[in-house]
């Protein structure tokens, strides 16, 4: 490679990387919702307002476990997955089969509305679709396999 040359990424790998991207830039934002929620003394509670206690529930979850520093896990595992990093590949994996099988089961404990479960399972198989392409595979793989 010559100096100042970039690295070739594959189509589905710079894909996928905006996804994670993105993905992390909602929770950041849902996260930075409820914190703001949470501080202002629930002026909005939609149980007393006739309403479910799934709001705050999702706003709770969100400030209390805090989906910032997981949406910097996503980001972060975006960037080393667009390096190549086999490890980042791997947890990323294993990151976006976690989310696809339990999000719409915490939906459906919960009686949640459908999108809320529905819009996690397409993003995260589309992201696992990606990353499992051969592209993807060959970009990601350990120098040993080569």
């Amino acid at each position: 490679m010559a100096a100042g040359e970039r690295p070739y990424v594959p189509v589905p790998v710079r894909i996928a990387v905006t996804g994670f991207n993105a993905v992390g830039g909602v929770m950041l934002t849902l996260a930075l919702a409820a914190l703001g929620v949470l501080l202002s003394g629930l002026q909005v509670d939609p149980v007393t307002q006739g309403g479910t206690g799934y709001l705050d529930f999702v706003l709770f979850f969100n400030a209390v476990l805090f989906l910032s520093p997981l949406a910097a896990v996503v980001v972060f595992l975006g960037l080393r997955v667009k390096r190549g990093e086999h490890w980042a590949w791997l947890a990323s994996l294993v990151f976006w089969g976690f989310a696809g099988t339990m999000m719409p089961l915490l939906a459906w404990l919960l009686e949640a509305p459908t999108p809320f479960g529905l819009v996690p399972v397409l993003c995260a198989g589309t992201l696992l679709g990606l990353l499992l392409t051969p592209q993807a595979r060959v970009h990601c793989a350990e120098p040993d396999e080569e």
